[in-house]
């Protein structure tokens, strides 16, 4: 991976090369990304681009693959040595530090201000947004969100999933009670990488954020011991355990070990998989919106999915018919695409209308509707967050193996966030 303390420069430099190169003027459209190479998605993403090969006799595509990890390092490298770089799949995370070296096409100026939001909910726009600007076009979209198995709580007689963190507990207990050896949540407290993701989720829920909208750290506040604290006491409680990261997770689930954990919206097909019952287990499977405070907040989860974005800006043409948004049309906003991505995939649509032809699925329209208010990863915002999510993750597993009191873990946290920042470079 990238050394992000060098990305927002490197970048930089790389928007300064040279002068319009002659890829840029012809009708050869460059697309890098890593899902159409991996074994699962391959074959959907190779008729994607043959249809539209078919569809654009005009447009040589070039589709260049890179394993997930490498897709920043070599998009940056193509862009310094003047290679074609036109339409890129990303990482909804990775935007700011892409953003950050001024490359990117605000698609509202090539589709017009408020276009895409007659198309794409709002909510699931802010995925590809920074700064005022959309950079990129989500492509499917939804969040870190909450599973429920339906089984284990009809086994122990509860009828309605728990929508307030009171109702949860109250669960999460029946569920113990029934089982002793269960783990009725299995809630993240291994590896940094989903340990902040959980936590941000709970902190968010609490009242409490890592930054202030100044970019200061503000997570040592009441709400950031309240929500650190509810935590540990799951995990003291036996409600939740330790040594518990996602594949764990997903393989208790499909046990009937746990009642609840927080996955991607793939969750359904791990499930299918794991379980080697496929689409027979669904009916296990349950999208739940992430307990709320209080009656009327909005439920918490961190944002997920892929966007496309235009590395192109001063250099390729803003018209909306131009090879690259062609491109972008026929991969996001295209409902035949968006559905066979689902169908074939289980990722989320985002355009309205296949949401709607989907919407007789609660899985689908339940999480949909809960992802709207998902809001991004706060590490994500700065070039150093690699380093951010492992302070935010290490100081959490203090908390949670009793190795420190969530006041003083947050008191930490804090302190190791301030000197992180002080550190990074400038954007």
């Amino acid at each position: 991976m990238i050394n992000r303390r060098h990305f927002t420069q490197s970048l930089a430099a790389a928007s300064m090369l040279g002068s319009l190169p002659a890829w840029a003027q012809s009708k050869t459209l460059a697309y890098i990304g890593w899902s159409q190479d991996e074994a699962a998605s391959k074959p959907t993403l190779t008729a994607m681009f043959e249809s539209f090969r078919k569809a654009n006799p005009d447009v040589k595509l070039d589709v260049v693959g890179f394993p997930w990890g490498q897709v920043q390092q070599n998009t940056l490298l193509r862009l310094r040595s003047g290679q074609a770089v036109d339409v890129v799949q990303l990482n909804e995370r990775w935007l700011p530090q892409f953003a950050s070296g001024g490359r990117l096409v605000d698609l509202d100026q090539v589709y017009g201000k408020g276009t895409l939001a007659k198309r794409i909910d709002p909510g699931v726009l802010r995925l590809g947004q920074y700064r005022g600007k959309q950079l990129g076009m989500p492509w499917t979209a939804a969040s870190i969100g909450m599973v429920a198995n339906a089984k284990v709580l009809k086994d122990v007689g509860v009828a309605t999933l728990p929508a307030t963190v009171d109702a949860f507990l109250e669960t999460l207990k029946a569920v113990k009670k029934a089982n002793p050896a269960s783990v009725p949540y299995a809630m993240a407290t291994k590896n940094n990488n989903t340990m902040s993701p959980d936590f941000q989720a709970w902190l968010w829920t609490f009242g409490g954020r890592l930054f202030d909208a100044q970019g200061k750290v503000a997570v040592n506040s009441a709400a950031g011991v309240r929500a650190l604290g509810f935590m540990t006491d799951l995990v003291k409680d036996g409600l939740a355990a330790k040594d518990i990261d996602r594949p764990d997770a997903r393989r208790m689930f499909v046990q009937g070990a746990t009642a609840f954990y927080q996955d991607a919206p793939l969750a359904r097909a791990f499930a299918r998989n794991n379980s080697g019952k496929g689409a027979e287990f669904d009916v296990n499977v349950l999208a739940m919106a992430t307990p709320v405070l209080r009656k009327g907040d909005a439920p918490q989860s961190i944002a997920w999915g892929h966007i496309l974005a235009n590395f192109g800006a001063g250099k390729t043409s803003m018209d909306p018919k131009a090879p690259a948004y062609r491109l972008m049309d026929h991969l996001a906003l295209d409902d035949a695409n968006q559905l066979k991505l689902f169908n074939e995939l289980g990722l989320f649509p985002v355009t309205n209308s296949a949401l709607a032809q989907l919407a007789q699925d609660p899985y689908v329209s339940t999480w949909s509707h809960a992802a709207r208010s998902a809001q991004l990863d706060e590490t994500a915002m700065w070039p150093n967050s690699a380093d951010l999510t492992t302070i935010v993750g290490e100081e959490v597993q203090g908390a949670l193996l009793g190795q420190k009191s969530a006041q003083a873990a947050i008191e930490n946290m804090a302190r190791r966030l301030e000197a992180k920042l002080a550190e990074a470079p400038k954007a």
